[in-house]
């Protein structure tokens, strides 16, 4: 079976009532769907799972029927997970892009031998899938749709991971583009791209709209907190006005992409805890709420998880689309269930499940069977 464009995309985990956004503007993707049980939202990172499995103590090969158990394993009777976003970029793009780069292409095999283990698997099982006429990632979303979950994709707006097999050309070749220091000391070799420049918004644009057009997915997330480090200069205001404008374009987009399957597409967003961390960043979803241009946004630290979130301060400021609290889920059951509690307690619509499937980049098994809680 050949699977390559127009596959479902699956995203995020979440718990609660979907509050659907203001109505969509004549001519768009229609109207918002009715409102929805979104219960957990599971973040896929697109990454480990294409390199370990189940069991694993060392790299494996992973194919189409292990990318199927992927899916049945966090959709097992009684889970409540009801969301799957499908990560396809860090930095560079997973899948084969006509705007950018795919992960690891720009390497030499000499270089490619020097690679982590890990990563020389995951080169190897992805290639062999692509060869073979599978997309992996439209495979992820066709199961996700299959199992009857909501199917979203997310693209990471400024990774900066900084490994060389994320590098890409449009970073390469335009240092002028570049922020001047990373995010954090954990990005030592790779700053971001900064998004004051026309040229960096268009590209990431660009990479938006392929992706989505690529794939049969409910919509896309736009993931701001990987990483948020956006602007080298410029007021608060200034910044901000100049992602409005980026977010209200990818809405459009989106919302042509809609009127084309004759459906309404989701547009998300994950952000920084606090409202002034967001407008210190460059973003502002009230804004983008209030506009009708993001359906559901999704509150979460940086890194880990952070049980204080300020959840019912952004109930406060949006009341016409669901918030989301995130847990950075590498994490025991019960970190996992403490965080649904504090989350719900703090007004959240749902619970969001970031790196939930990572323990097994070091061959420890994810609590799966937690997720028949988080949602009640």
């Amino acid at each position: 079976m050949r699977l390559f464009t127009r596959v479902p995309c699956v995203a995020a985990v979440v718990l609660a009532m979907w509050v659907p956004s203001q109505p969509a503007a004549a001519g768009d993707g229609g109207q918002p769907a009715a409102p929805k049980t979104r219960r957990v939202l599971y973040n896929l990172d697109g990454d480990s799972c294409m390199f370990t499995k189940k069991g694993a103590k060392t790299p494996v090969e992973v194919g189409p029927d292990e990318l199927r158990t992927v899916v049945a394993e966090l959709t097992y009777p009684g889970s409540q997970v009801d969301t799957l976003l499908v990560c396809i970029n860090a930095q560079c793009m997973y899948y084969p892009t006509k705007i950018g780069d795919r992960r690891g292409t720009l390497a030499t095999p000499a270089e490619r031998a020097k690679w982590r283990p890990s990563e020389q698997q995951r080169f190897h099982n992805v290639e062999a899938m692509f060869a073979a006429g599978v997309d992996p990632y439209a495979l992820l979303l066709a199961e996700a749709r299959r199992h009857g979950l909501e199917a979203l994709l997310t693209y990471r707006m400024n990774d900066i991971h900084g490994d060389a097999f994320l590098e890409h050309k449009f970073w390469l070749q335009h240092p002028e583009y570049r922020l001047a220091k990373p995010y954090d000391n954990w990005a030592v070799r790779h700053a971001g791209l900064d998004f004051r420049h026309d040229a960096v918004r268009d590209y990431n644009f660009r990479l938006i709209e392929e992706s989505v057009q690529r794939y049969d997915c409910d919509g896309i997330e736009l993931d701001f907190v990987r990483c948020p480090g956006f602007f080298q200069s410029g007021t608060e205001a200034e910044r901000s006005a100049t992602m409005d404008k980026l977010v209200r374009r990818v809405r459009q987009m989106v919302d042509a992409e809609g009127k084309k399957r004759g459906r309404r597409l989701v547009l998300a967003a994950r952000v920084l805890p606090s409202y002034q961390e967001c407008r210190d960043a460059g973003l502002d979803p009230v804004v983008w709420a209030k506009e009708g241009w993001i359906d559901f946004l999704t509150v979460s630290p940086y890194s880990g998880t952070r049980y204080d979130l300020p959840l019912q301060s952004w109930k406060e400021r949006i009341k016409n689309v669901p918030i989301y609290g995130c847990a950075d889920s590498a994490g025991s059951a019960a970190n996992n269930r403490l965080a649904a509690k504090t989350f719900r307690s703090a007004g959240a619509d749902g619970v969001y499940l970031f790196n939930f499937f990572c323990p097994r980049e070091w061959y420890v098994e994810p609590p799966f069977e937690v997720l028949k809680d988080l949602g009640d």
